[in-house]
């Protein structure tokens, strides 16, 4: 679990912390006691997790591309972070983008940030930087077996190649600049399972798609997409941010370059489920009109894999992180789903939700 010591009073910088994932992370470091800044171009959806919970009152934002170095720059060195978060980036199922942006964003974005860091370390020291690629990096094998750290990347579609790349490019520059620093940076990279949970209103997505047919929106029904139904591995949010979290701290001096590589994070084999259980399970929370995504739905997958997902689930060993950060994942998967929709089940009813995320965020602590 994160350490309260630790993160009170710390400098942070976070890229796309407007973001589903990105508030999450705000919304815990904040709780902290971390003094967190954000960077991001816009609120990626409408509505907005980090407007419904207010956190444009109280997390400073620079407004930028990530893309720009110079603008990165600036904001580093404004903020003087001793944390940086990179969760900026695109995925293909957000369907505004086109393929050449998704890899524009998601590799020259994340190389425009290692050299803002690089940049800004020789004046500022930033000791860690965690980026979060995902677990669909790997090159697709025919296999049961989890995927290992070690194992080839490659992608089975344009937005899970593009984080490929981006694993490469977080290579590329730990070799050339920051491998051999005893003060940091070590920068990291997480390779997340398939993250779920309240506050994800992306089009195209099985959750959000499912919320917004409880909600009772014709749309909703007219566009969903015949997606793949092979068993996924189905993360809660706060499982891969904790992670994240305990990572941050491990990356600091001395002995940080030790756990600067990349790392999986991952539910339990035993808990990966289809995507139409998923459906089903935020059906039965949710309620009846909840109708199920034609095919089962599947958050980040593209139509691309259809045919191969039956015989490939995607499966992540996490092996690594349990051993070596003490990392394993708290809730199952029937636990996480009742949770994603009692967040969305609380939005409809119209509850403060800045509450009931920060009362989620102390479940997972306790």
């Amino acid at each position: 679990m994160p350490d309260y010591s630790f993160w009170q009073g710390r400098q942070v910088f976070v890229t796309g912390h407007t973001g589903f994932v990105g508030t999450w992370l705000s919304l815990w470091l904040h709780r902290l006691g971390a003094v967190v800044t954000g960077y991001s171009d816009e609120l990626p959806t409408t509505p907005s997790m980090y407007r419904l919970c207010g956190l444009e009152h109280i997390i400073p934002w620079t407004r930028g591309d990530i893309r720009d170095t110079e603008k990165l720059t600036a904001a580093l060195r404004d903020a003087k972070p001793e944390v940086v978060f990179h969760l900026a980036g695109q995925s293909e199922h957000q369907g505004k983008h086109s393929t050449v942006e998704i890899f524009d964003v998601n590799v020259a974005g994340t190389a425009a940030l290692l050299d803002a860091v690089r940049i800004v370390h020789e004046d500022h020291p930033i000791r860690a930087v965690v980026a979060l690629t995902a677990a669909d990096c790997y090159a697709p094998r025919d296999w049961v077996l989890g995927y290992r750290e070690a194992d080839g990347l490659g992608g089975a579609e344009p937005g899970s190649a593009s984080k490929a790349c981006a694993e490469l490019v977080v290579s590329a520059f730990r070799r050339a600049y920051f491998a051999g620093s005893a003060d940091g940076p070590a920068v990291a990279t997480v390779r997340a399972g398939h993250l779920i949970g309240g506050g994800d209103f992306a089009s195209g997505r099985l959750v959000p798609d499912c919320v917004r047919a409880a909600a009772g929106e014709r749309a909703a029904r007219q566009n969903q997409q015949p997606w793949p139904s092979g068993f996924r591995p189905w993360l809660h949010v706060l499982e891969a941010l904790a992670g994240c979290l305990a990572l941050a701290q491990r990356l600091f001096p001395p002995g940080g370059g030790d756990f600067a590589e990349a790392w999986n994070l991952g539910p339990r084999t035993c808990e990966a489920r289809t995507s139409t259980w998923l459906a089903e399970a935020l059906r039965a929370r949710l309620g009846g009109q909840a109708a199920v995504p034609a095919g089962g739905g599947a958050a980040g997958a593209s139509r691309e894999r259809q045919h191969t997902d039956a015989a490939a689930p995607m499966l992540l060993d996490t092996t690594k992180a349990a051993s070596r950060l003490g990392w394993r994942p708290r809730w199952d998967a029937q636990l996480t789903a009742q949770l994603t929709a009692d967040w969305y089940a609380a939005w409809l009813q119209g509850a403060p939700m800045r509450d009931v995320s920060v009362s989620q965020i102390v479940q997972y602590e306790t």
